[in-house]
């Protein structure tokens, strides 16, 4: 893997600087734009002023004058002229000027000026490989020795085992985000988005290399990639088809490599959200993988039945984390989604009438729509729906196209009048406000497969553009690629490695206007893209994590596969694989499962005591003491 240079930040802030002294200022892509794709950047005290662009060697190739400044309302109130330069079509080295001044960065323009970027972003997953040294063959300078075997991993008391102390192996796996922890509800959407990419683009990806062990196999490199976290994901499934939440120790490890880390281990918790998640992620895989391995895609499909049976006994088993741990909770997820996402995919690659009937008792309809995340997986079944048409009843095709197609057209309604060119609201500036940016270019994608509809493929660029390099603080939110890119990122081994880069290809978490680490002082709400601090202490805006990095990996691994190969994903390609569900019950034997009682009670719940209320169909909601409503 080449990596691109990194100028240290001295040189960054110089180069920042030089440009401020000029009238205008230019944000855009700083790793490079596709030939026949969207060039556009946004430029800041240009408004009527006359662009020039010009190769290296200093010959004009277009002028372009700058149109009305526009406000976006994330950058504050510096108004931007969306300056687009996308009649340059012939590949090389561009700079763009004002008065012969230059603005801006050095630009790109190639077929392949996306593949490495979109090659990182993957080759991260590897980088957070657990169970395994990296050698330097694969990891350069950032080779490391192996930590967390996990083969002698301990039962916490919340997974209902009474011998706490046995023992079980569960290696392999991705380290979760800037922690060590191994967690399935994350896992879950952070799988699911990379092997659709596979799905959605296999002319490009089956050939694509990415320098791991496993490339001189004959499988592709990408779901060598995945097959290492799922290899993990089975091994959390509990003998009685349920799924063990979290693979952690109890409290977060310290600034330390993975070999350093050396506390305890345990399974925490199992649950129905885990447990979901694990059945639908395995059953696409059954599909997936059967080309290459029929016996593992085999033992996916009889896992997920057993995760479904155990799930659906279990409906109000959902995750609390225990007093006495401090790791990652992901608690709070929306189960009736992933029980919905596990149905549909289940139905996918079965056609069995007891899971359509099942599908049908749950809602699809746009009143239930909401941008994917770990939190709430609904769009990921209406995904899976409409891309195999041909797989499903009509009437739930067309209602998953239309939730896909008025989610993109919601998305691109924020375009109007928007000097940055950006498809991102105010509200869109949270935690990991980047990976919301990458879902919200996966919805789009999709929009652009069912439609082949340009404009939805340009907002798709747009978003790359964005986290490369075209927001207001000029930040590559890449690391390793771009002028100015992310150099101090919440990630234990990046911070350990005495290495000054951080390990390339991490997507960081990106502007948070309600951040309360050190990045507090940041915070801005009258230009919520600005809200971000380059500090490995900020947790809150500069972590990295698996689910941020997967949809990222999407977009711009999507859009180079269909510049590279010409070719849109077709949603009349068959299903791979047709099972014959053997364990799932028919609707005359339903599972049976006792009710839970409805009632108050008292509990202790992040070290405060609230009043926990479980009404009729055991739905557990929370009240602070003084009466208000909490997560």
């Amino acid at each position: 893997m080449v990596f691109n240079k990194i100028l240290p930040p001295v040189l960054a802030i110089t180069a920042l600087s030089a440009s401020s002294l000029f009238a205008a200022t230019a944000y855009h892509n700083q790793v490079g734009f596709l030939t026949k794709g969207q060039k556009q950047m946004a430029v800041v005290g240009a408004e009527g002023k006359e662009i020039v662009f010009k190769t290296s060697s200093g010959n004009e190739v277009l002028k372009v004058t700058a149109p009305e400044a526009q406000i976006w309302v994330p950058a504050g109130d510096t108004a931007a002229s969306l300056v687009d330069f996308s009649e340059i079509q012939t590949a090389g080295k561009y700079q763009a000027y004002i008065d012969d001044e230059p603005i801006g960065h050095p630009i790109t323009i190639a077929d392949n000026a996306l593949e490495e970027a979109g090659k990182a972003s993957i080759k991260f997953f590897y980088f957070q490989r657990a169970s395994t040294a990296l050698e330097e063959e694969y990891a350069g300078i950032y080779a490391r020795a192996a930590g967390h075997p996990d083969t002698a991993v301990k039962y916490h008391a919340s997974t209902g085992k009474t011998d706490l102390n046995a023992t079980f192996s569960s290696p392999k796996g991705w380290y979760d985000a800037g922690d060590y922890g191994k967690y399935i509800v994350n896992s879950g959407i952070s799988t699911y988005t990379l092997l659709q990419l596979y799905q959605q683009n296999k002319a490009y990806y089956d050939t694509l290399k990415l320098n791991i062990p496993e490339s001189k196999n004959d499988v592709p490199d990408l779901l060598d990639e995945i097959r290492w976290n799922l290899d993990w994901m089975l091994t959390m499934q509990d003998d009685d088809g349920g799924v063990f939440h979290k693979l952690t120790t109890k409290q977060f490890a310290g600034t330390i490599m993975p070999a350093k880390a050396n506390a305890q281990r345990y399974a925490i918790g199992k649950a129905v959200e885990a447990t979901w998640d694990f059945a639908a992620v395995v059953t696409l895989a059954s599909e997936i993988y059967k080309p290459y391995d029929p016996e593992f895609a085999e033992k996916c499909i009889i896992a997920a039945q057993k995760a479904h049976n155990w799930a659906m006994a279990h409906p109000y088993e959902v995750y609390e984390q225990p007093k006495d741990v401090g790791t990652g909770s992901y608690t709070g997820a929306a189960d009736w989604a992933s029980k919905l996402w596990t149905l549909i995919e289940m139905y996918r690659v079965s056609g069995d009438t007891n899971v359509v009937a099942a599908i049908k008792k749950l809602p699809i309809n746009n009143k239930k729509a909401k941008l994917q995340s770990w939190q709430n997986n609904y769009m990921l079944g209406i995904f899976s729906i409409a891309m195999s048409p041909d797989a499903f009843e009509p009437e739930m095709v067309d209602s998953a196209n239309a939730i896909i197609i008025n989610m993109a057209d919601n998305f691109m309604k924020s375009l109007d009048n928007n000097g940055y060119g950006i498809a991102l609201d105010k509200d869109d500036f949270y935690w990991g406000s980047n990976g919301v940016a990458a879902n919200k270019g996966m919805v789009l994608v999709h929009a652009y497969i069912l439609t082949k509809e340009e404009k939805y493929l340009n907002a798709v660029q747009g978003i790359v553009d964005y986290i490369l390099g075209r927001n207001p603080i000029d930040k590559s939110y890449l690391t390793g690629y771009g002028v100015n890119p992310v150099m101090n990122p919440h990630h234990r081994v990046s911070q350990a490695d005495s290495i000054e880069a951080p390990v390339p290809g991490m997507i960081a978490g990106g502007a948070n206007a309600s951040a309360t680490d050190c990045a507090k002082q940041y915070n801005n709400a009258n230009a919520v893209a600005k809200s971000y601090y380059d500090n490995s202490c900020s947790y809150a805006t500069n972590e990295v994590a698996i689910n941020w990095n997967a949809p990222f990996a999407y977009i711009i691994g999507s859009l180079q596969a269909i510049a590279t190969t010409g070719v849109t994903y077709d949603i009349k390609t068959p299903v791979n694989a047709k099972y014959e569900l053997t364990t799932i019950p028919a609707a005359r034997n339903r599972i049976k499962y006792a009710k839970p009682q409805e009632g108050k009670r008292l509990v202790i719940r992040g070290q405060k005591v609230q009043l926990e209320y479980t009404d009729k169909n055991g739905i557990k909601t929370y009240f602070s003491i003084g009466g208000k409503k909490v997560r």
